[in-house]
């Protein structure tokens, strides 16, 4: 009896890493990212923004993995002739589940935890930096979503859409309508 379980341990662990050949162990995310950030300034009002979007995922399991998302949004709001630079950060971790829909794309899904940088409402929406100073508040940030790569080459994809609903924290509380987007390249190894 030990000499079989010992033989179906070694099948297994030999097995096990065969099986999971064609999901890389760690995939690198970098691209573009809008954001349609709503209700900062506790009146309503919502800011959509451009910037950029980088994720790296290790898979530790052929549909699983655990991934590390970090973004950047900006945009220059305008009003009575003054200017504000709104800046929005997160940093985000949590699980990742994929599965190849076919030979050429693969989808996932994944709930990400973590924080969130943006400037305060008087600052965002008031248009005058000297009127409430360049001030910013921190919290909590989630984002729920997935998203299609399409498999270029061998170690590179395109991911084609990422999109995540996101709850962000601001100075009035927490910010539920929040949608970003992503696109760009995938590094796989």
């Amino acid at each position: 009896m030990a000499r079989f379980l010992t033989l179906l341990a070694v099948s297994i662990a030999v097995a096990l890493p065969l099986s999971a050949q064609d999901n890389p162990k760690l995939e690198v995310f970098g691209g573009y990212q809008y954001l349609h950030a709503g209700n900062f300034d506790g009146a309503g009002d919502s800011v959509n923004t451009n910037g950029w979007n980088a994720s790296a995922t290790f898979n530790f399991a052929k549909h699983l993995g655990i991934a590390a998302d970090f973004s950047g949004n900006y945009k220059t709001e305008q009003s009575e002739g003054s200017t504000a630079d709104v800046r929005i950060y997160t940093y985000a971790f949590g699980p990742v589940v994929s599965a190849n829909a076919s030979e050429k794309f693969r989808i996932f899904a994944h709930a990400l935890f973590g924080g969130v940088h943006v400037p305060t409402g008087c600052f965002l929406f008031s248009g005058s930096p000297n009127e409430c100073g360049a001030s910013s508040t921190s919290g909590f940030a989630m984002m729920i979503g997935g998203g299609v790569d399409a498999k270029m080459t061998k170690r590179f994809d395109f991911r084609m859409v990422q999109i995540d609903w996101a709850r962000l924290a601001s100075e009035f509380g927490a910010q539920n309508s929040n949608v970003r987007v992503s696109t760009g390249i995938v590094v796989r190894f």
